[in-house]
């Protein structure tokens, strides 16, 4: 079919025709064809001044020589310049005044948290109340006493770690060393048990009083009550870092505890080691005298 004028709109037709239905020829509207016009110019503007083309290893930079990466490193630089100023308190003070700062929690514990979780949360738990072989950090029962400075010592130089200055805190293999025989083993433990309330054999538990001071008492004290000094658990309490039954207690005397924790200044800076102490002491740690 040729192309012909409507009759009705005066329009000519396309010469197409589907089932007696013509279509007209109608033109884009004026103002689109301005748009579209307006867009080509506007898309020509920034192929000349704006990156655009590769060609061959380089790219067509653009007259005004604007990179999107360069951007992103400077707003990346200013705002770490910005973080730093932020946090220039933790470079200029040390941790014993900052913990006598509690409006720092506020300002800074959400973003700490981030540091905590990222570090530590795998072995401590995402809520620092830890897990079998690993202490709860929201609890007074400190193994290297809870004040701010001892707090970030044991960070720096972890425990049982690579570090030359880490600390030392193992447990004898008492059963596997045969250091006591197991039914003198059995007697200390029902001894332990007693300390800490827990049902026992009287009996038995009078019989490992000397067994105690001869093999235990060195470390945990002639009481029980352990020592910062050696990192040894207080026995008489109900914080059992690896389980206080009468079980785990056979296990622990069997086979021994040598626990490690990183020294983390091999991995962060002093200042991020003095944020994670205060965030301990924002857990509900100690009051530096636990």
């Amino acid at each position: 079919m040729t192309p012909e004028k409507d009759p009705i709109s005066g329009r000519e037709t396309t010469g197409h025709e589907w089932n007696g239905i013509k279509e007209l020829n109608t033109p884009i509207p004026k103002a689109f064809r301005l748009w579209l016009w307006i867009s080509i110019a506007v898309a020509a503007l920034y192929w000349v001044f704006y990156p655009s083309f590769p060609y061959g290893a380089d790219y067509l930079h653009g007259a005004l020589g604007y990179s999107s990466r360069e951007a992103v490193q400077v707003a990346v630089a200013e705002g770490a310049a910005t973080r730093a100023e932020a946090f220039d308190i933790f470079e200029t003070k040390d941790v014993n005044e900052l913990a006598e700062m509690p409006e720092l929690q506020a300002q800074f514990e959400g973003e700490i948290a981030v540091l905590y979780r990222d570090n530590c949360a795998a072995c401590h738990g995402r809520d620092a109340k830890g897990q079998k072989g690993f202490p709860d950090l929201t609890d007074a029962h400190w193994l290297w006493s809870g004040s701010p400075e001892e707090i970030e010592y044991t960070l720096q130089v972890g425990i049982n770690s690579a570090h030359e200055d880490t600390r030392i805190a193992e447990m004898p293999a008492i059963g596997r060393d045969e250091w006591l025989e197991q039914a003198e083993i059995s007697d200390v433990i029902d001894y332990v048990l007693s300390l800490s309330g827990q049902e026992h054999d009287a009996e038995a538990a009078a019989r490992g009083i000397d067994l105690f001071a001869e093999n235990c008492a060195s470390c945990h004290n002639g009481e029980g009550v352990g020592g910062y000094e050696n990192g040894a658990p207080d026995l008489t309490d109900s914080a059992w870092l690896y389980g206080g039954t009468r079980a785990d207690l056979r296990e622990t005397l069997q086979h021994g505890r040598a626990g490690v924790m990183p020294a983390w200044s091999d991995r962060l800076s002093a200042a991020e080691i003095r944020k994670l102490t205060l965030y301990l002491l924002w857990q509900g740690q100690g009051d530096g005298n636990s």
